[in-house]
């Protein structure tokens, strides 16, 4: 039976003001059983990692370590019934889990005892599965083996409730928009400089001002393309020094206990084309009109169309990922990217006050250059607040 444990935490960590106290975590686990239960579920197995843990840090400061073997895996369960929620890490994590959860810890050793237990209590029925899109093949083994006639299904309750946020996390992820803001500030000031720097070195400059201004550490990777490289997608710093007339992409985060922002800025350097002036300009309107509709009520493909439709007019839809259908935004929290609400096609997910997500365009021309205009956003009673206010709309 998944019950009280003697490796349950027995020392109550201390919280600063800003942390999420063990009241909010407890409120939480009972919100989600009775989601869960409302959904005709007999409980809910939620995986997460140390590269993607919301599933998991909805319910415990615990985070787990990147690393081999199963260090970097976690499972929560929580059934139906009155019974403790459980976490299952690597048995190495015991210890530090169990210090500041508010609930029982057990290794993976123990996991498959405790779900056969709780298996037989109910005999038939669906778990939930929340994370199914990363979740290992061999612990999805390991589970399914454990729980008899039980099925294991997909669902989207969790990702549903922890998209809307309470008033403690939209403050900590407005303090990590802010440390990303002062990555931006940083990045400004080196390059009014006039000398030389490379995408390396302004990456790490964006990341010391981000620790230096209280971050805990980044939500990601920093990235810093320039010139033709800005014209890739997704790619990581290089030692090519920015020159005068490139187009200049960053996609920088800074996270801040446990909260994180996720902010993507371009600008022009120097003297610049028209035609690289042009794709800033529309980049930054496309999104200033998603924020201009953003709403209560509406639905997340109605918010992606509003945007969809303003890079495909401005005339860069070959050129734009977002212009094609691959989406407008996404939930940010915990994790810089967040099940709900995805702001796409196709997702009829109505979208509802104290939701936080990005709004975002990314326009990249082969052989000009290109950048992602982000902005955070939490939406209010009649419309969104930006959590990041750093300007859109970039010429340095």
């Amino acid at each position: 039976m998944i019950g009280a444990s003697h490796k349950k935490g027995t020392t109550t960590p201390v919280l600063s003001d800003e942390s999420i106290p063990a009241a909010e975590y407890q409120e939480r686990i009972q919100r989600v059983r009775k989601a869960v239960k409302s959904a005709g579920l007999v409980g809910l197995i939620s995986f997460g990692d140390c590269w993607r843990g919301a599933n998991i840090c909805y319910f415990t400061e615990f985070r787990p370590l990147d690393g081999v073997s199963d260090i970097a895996n976690t499972i929560f369960f929580l059934g139906v019934d009155e019974e403790d929620p459980a976490l299952f890490v690597s048995k190495q994590c015991v210890d530090y889990a169990s210090e500041v959860t508010t609930f029982p810890v057990y290794s993976f050793d123990e996991m498959k005892q405790r779900l056969e237990a709780f298996a037989a209590r109910f005999q038939t029925g669906t778990l939930g599965l929340a994370g199914a899109f990363y979740f290992p093949e061999d612990l999805g083994r390991r589970v399914r083996s454990s729980i008899g006639d039980l099925s294991l299904e997909e669902t989207q309750v969790l990702a549903e409730i922890k998209a809307i946020k309470s008033a403690r996390e939209v403050g900590l992820i407005r303090k990590a928009s802010a440390l990303t803001d002062m990555a931006m500030v940083a990045i400004r000031d080196t390059l009014a400089d006039g000398m030389p720097h490379t995408e390396r070195e302004l990456a790490l400059i964006a990341d010391r001002a981000m620790l230096a201004g209280g971050a805990e550490r980044t939500g990601y990777d920093s990235m810093v393309q320039t010139g033709p490289r800005s014209a890739y997608n997704l790619a990581r710093p290089t030692d090519r020094i920015v020159q005068p007339g490139d187009l200049v992409m960053t996609d920088i985060g800074a996270r801040y206990r446990g909260y994180v922002a996720d902010g993507g800025r371009g600008f022009t350097y120097g003297n610049s084309s028209a035609e690289k002036i042009a794709i800033v300009k529309a980049a930054a309107s496309a999104v200033e009109a998603g924020l201009a509709a953003a709403r209560p009520g509406i639905t997340a493909s109605d918010l992606n169309v509003v945007i969809q439709k303003a890079l495909v007019k401005s005339g860069y839809e070959e050129y734009s990922s977002e212009a094609r259908g691959h989406g407008t935004g996404h939930g940010t929290g915990m994790d810089p990217e967040e099940e709900q609400p995805w702001i796409g096609p196709g997702n009829e997910t109505i979208l509802r006050e104290n939701m936080v997500f990005t709004l975002k365009s990314t326009i990249t021309v082969p052989g000009v250059g290109g950048l992602r205009t982000e902005r955070i956003v939490r939406l209010t009673a009649t419309g969104c607040e930006p959590l990041d206010v750093f300007p859109m709309e970039l010429y340095w």
